[in-house]
């Protein structure tokens, strides 16, 4: 018999309780299972699909693999052989064939009649195991599909851990190219304001040197009448008293005195008053104000939304989903501001 017993305990063993086939049946897509797991399988999920596959059936009664039996038989057999003195009592040497539920422990038919187990519930060794190998197969079935979610939300946020990186670099160009726009407008705004101020101090310098040639060669003027003046009042009366009268004349001044006129300096209050608001209202127009703008973060992933977030439209590239709460469905988005109550 133990040349038919197959090489690996795995092709015989049922997929549901994980042990080695007691009554094998065979459904129409090639698996096998244990009657009873496969009936206690059904039950529990109401539906009869295949526990592999997920295959739907109709059959309530599967037909028998009688070969896959025998092997299962044969190997199980042989595994008795091999475990020995592990499936026999300590307290009576008898072979452990029962299982106490209610201490949840292996005991043989003499503990199940002693007083220990009385009025306890005992089934058959394989019918425990069977049940919880069922019982914990169901519950590994959920682990598997937990893990599966938990698998694909650790994607979707190394997705996303990925699209914080790109939404910063993004974020930090358009700051930039933003602040570059107001950074021209300024240069441009203050290298046209020093340029009319020195436009303005050239001509006011011009004009004040100009004055200045000509006040100038008016005190020469007046100095050399006084020298001239000084000297003929130094002479000796004879000649003096002969030229007093048309001397008397000449030292009249004529000149009229010089007067500052107004608006010779630099007229500061027209380049610096109310310097910044001034520049803030030019500024005005060159900026724009959007009441409603979008919030990118609700973008159905088949939409891209405008660098100033004022416009969508449909993109032709495949964009990776990601799945934050905020995000929309159907080529939806919202705007950045909204109504949470009240409406």
């Amino acid at each position: 018999m133990a040349s038919n017993i197959p090489q690996s305990e795995a092709e015989c063993t049922c997929p549901v309780c994980c042990d080695i086939f007691t009554d094998p049946v065979l459904l129409l897509c090639g698996h096998s299972f244990c009657q009873h797991c496969l009936q206690e399988w059904w039950r529990q999920s109401s539906l009869r699909t295949c526990p592999v596959c997920k295959e739907m059936f109709h059959m309530t009664h599967p037909p028998r693999n009688l070969a896959l039996r025998n092997l299962s038989d044969s190997l199980r057999q042989e595994r008795s052989k091999r475990a020995g003195s592990k499936e026999i009592c300590l307290l009576h040497g008898e072979k452990l064939k029962l299982f106490c539920q209610d201490d949840q422990q292996s005991i043989c038919v003499i503990c199940r009649d002693s007083k220990t187990h009385t009025k306890h519930k005992c089934v058959p060794i394989n019918e425990a195991a069977k049940e919880y190998r069922i019982k914990i197969q169901i519950n590994v079935s959920s682990l598997k599909t937990k893990q599966g979610v938990f698998e694909k939300q650790k994607t979707n946020w190394e997705n996303m851990a990925t699209l914080i990186k790109l939404q910063a670099q993004q974020t930090e160009k358009t700051i930039r190219g933003e602040f570059q726009k107001l950074y021209h407008f300024l240069r441009k705004e203050e290298a046209g304001r020093i340029d009319a101020c020195r436009r303005e101090a050239k001509l006011k310098s011009d004009a004040m040197n100009v004055r200045i040639i000509n006040l100038t060669a008016e005190i020469s003027e007046l100095k050399e009448k006084i020298k001239t003046m000084e000297d003929q009042i130094r002479a000796e009366d004879l000649s003096f008293i002969l030229c007093a009268k048309s001397t008397l004349e000449r030292s009249l001044c004529k000149l009229q005195e010089p007067k500052t006129p107004e608006g010779c300096l630099i007229d500061v209050g027209q380049h610096v008053g109310n310097l910044q608001f001034s520049i803030l209202q030019k500024m005005a127009g060159i900026v724009t104000y959007t009441p409603v703008f979008l919030d990118p973060n609700t973008c159905d992933s088949s939409l891209t939304v405008s660098e100033n977030l004022t416009s969508s439209t449909k993109s032709d590239k495949n964009h990776p989903s990601y799945s934050n709460p905020e995000r929309m469905s159907g080529r939806n988005l919202l705007g950045y501001q909204g109504f949470n109550s009240g409406m």
